[in-house]
């Protein structure tokens, strides 16, 4: 076999299900193994930033990284955003990159590029194949790294002529797993000590967010009296009616500084004390209070599980409080124009139990999603690293992993139109994914952000620049032109008989809510 096919033979034995591609000329021979490995299911996007999207939504619902194969420097560029906003999620991803034949680099052909500094700034690890010898155990090294717990970025350079090589070797065994490290066991008396005190605040994120660790949070919050807190922007998150309550902190940073005032003591588990997203003139970029006591019991790379345990055990309660429960959906609209202040409820009652929101819906969802806690129990998936452009390919990836799952994509337009390819990826892939987009023709977050930073008075030129109005982007004929069924309903009646019927039929829809 070529060397090639051994690579993804060895990925398929470390746990390997899905490629997500876009490839090129560098990349064939990877092209036609993964046809000679009928266990691998490809997904081509039309542009990597999908790729990269997806493989995040993967990672997020099967707890293990996808292989994205991506065309030299330029393709490894173009992905760099949702790379970006994977790792932040703590999202396992393999990249698998093609580059010019070791012999080829040299001549400096309109490809080149600084392919290894490139990967390294966006890569836990990086490998370069120099032979067809050394991609098979590479490639064992690549999975293990970016499947260390919580999950990393692997990056692995494969030149062509690596790639096409015969290889007479044998399959290397997958390496062992690098698993959670374990948690100071002395700190847990305490950090219950600390939970106990008025004003205290029990904060969880990274990868405790499942229904078992915000259980056994509300346990804790139930014997000690502490609140519950996790971050603005979460990987994923299992919430709903009947499950535990948890606060987010507030995005803006003054709103953050005062729902954070005079807390006396911060035990942090899977995350880190917040800062603000940016730097304001005369605003706090830490946000914890000063006074504070702050207690790291548990890093994301720890067990942040059994350190939950550890102290639900520590504070003697299996029992969670009714307050900290969250009741149902209530004052469901039946009629009336869809907008802000209907369409909120409206989604809370209608979404399906274990329904995937994939949430890139900015400032629309300020509004909207609050109301969603009172839905029936679900997953939510939040852009993480802050970089847009993520919702419509992480839903992608989000339904593949979980085909028998309804999914929701709750996004801006400015957003949605930096990774629309995803529709197509979606449709030609027939996937269960109901996207939602709020058209208010402009870059809103922008336009509060230009206030918030302190800009000199601007004029017409420069509110131009946030407009997306000019000409106005018809998403009925967009989505309609990349195989998706599209709407764009008025009422709270249009919406309840549309989105019904989208998340319980097969393939994609969107529908446009104008703001």
């Amino acid at each position: 076999m070529n060397a090639s096919d051994a690579l993804i033979k060895t990925l398929v034995a470390n746990g390997l299900e899905v490629v997500f591609a876009n490839p090129g000329t560098s990349e064939m021979h990877l092209v036609a193994a993964i046809d000679n490995n009928p266990e691998i299911r490809p997904v081509l996007g039309l542009f990597e930033g999908v790729v990269s999207g997806a493989a995040d939504g993967y990672a997020r619902m099967s707890g293990k990284a996808a292989v994205n194969l991506l065309h030299l420097g330029p393709g490894l560029g173009n992905s760099f955003a949702n790379v970006h906003n994977a790792s932040k999620a703590l999202s396992p991803m393999v990249n698998v990159v093609g580059d010019h034949a070791t012999y080829h680099l040299k001549y400096n052909a309109p490809l080149t590029s600084d392919l290894d500094n490139l990967s390294k700034s966006a890569s836990d690890w990086v490998g370069r194949s120099n032979s067809v010898e050394d991609l098979c155990n590479l490639g064992n090294e690549a999975w293990q790294k970016a499947n260390a717990f919580p999950g990393q970025i692997s990056t692995l350079i494969v030149p062509a002529d690596c790639a096409w090589g015969e290889f007479n070797g044998k399959i290397p065994a997958p390496l062992e797993q690098i698993n959670s490290k374990k948690i100071d066991e002395s700190s847990i008396p305490k950090a219950v000590e600390a939970l106990n005190k008025d004003k205290s605040i029990l904060f969880i994120g990274g990868k405790f967010l499942n229904e078992e660790c915000i259980k056994l949070a509300a346990e804790i919050s139930s014997a000690t009296g502490c609140r519950l807190v996790t971050d603005t922007f979460v990987s994923r998150i299992r919430r709903g009616s009947g499950l535990p309550i948890l606060e987010q902190v507030p995005y803006f940073a003054e709103m953050a500084e005062e729902f954070l005032k005079n807390t006396s003591n911060m035990v942090f588990i899977g995350t880190n004390a917040p800062v603000s997203f940016f730097a304001y003139p005369g605003k706090k970029s830490y946000l914890a209070p000063d006074e504070a006591n702050i207690i790291d019991l548990c890093s994301p790379n720890q067990d942040g599980l059994s350190a939950l345990k550890a102290l639900s055990d520590e504070a003697g309660s299996s029992q969670i409080n009714s307050d900290l429960i969250q009741s149902g959906v209530i004052d469901i609209p039946t009629s009336g124009k869809l907008d802000q202040s209907t369409l909120g409820p409206l989604l809370a009652s209608l979404m399906p139990e274990d329904t995937i929101v994939s949430d890139e819906s900015a400032t629309s969802g300020m509004l909207v999603t609050p109301h969603t806690w009172k839905a029936k129990p679900h997953d939510w998936l939040a852009l993480t690293g802050g970089s847009i452009g993520q919702g419509l390919p992480l839903a992608v990836g989000a339904a593949i992993a979980k085909p028998d799952r309804p999914i929701i994509t709750l996004h801006g337009d400015g957003g949605a139109m930096y990774t629309i390819q995803a529709l197509w990826t979606q449709a030609r892939e027939s996937l269960n994914i109901t996207n939602i987009i709020f058209a208010n023709n402009s870059y809103e977050i922008l336009k509060i952000e230009l206030d918030r930073v302190g800009a000199v008075q601007t004029g017409d030129r420069a509110e131009s620049m946030l407009s997306l109005d000019n000409p106005k982007i018809d998403w009925i004929q967009l989505s309609k032109s990349l195989g998706v069924p599209s709407y764009m309903p008025t009422t709270v009646e249009e919406f309840t008989k549309v989105f019904s019927q989208s998340v319980n039929e097969a393939g994609p829809s969107l529908i446009v809510i104008n703001l």
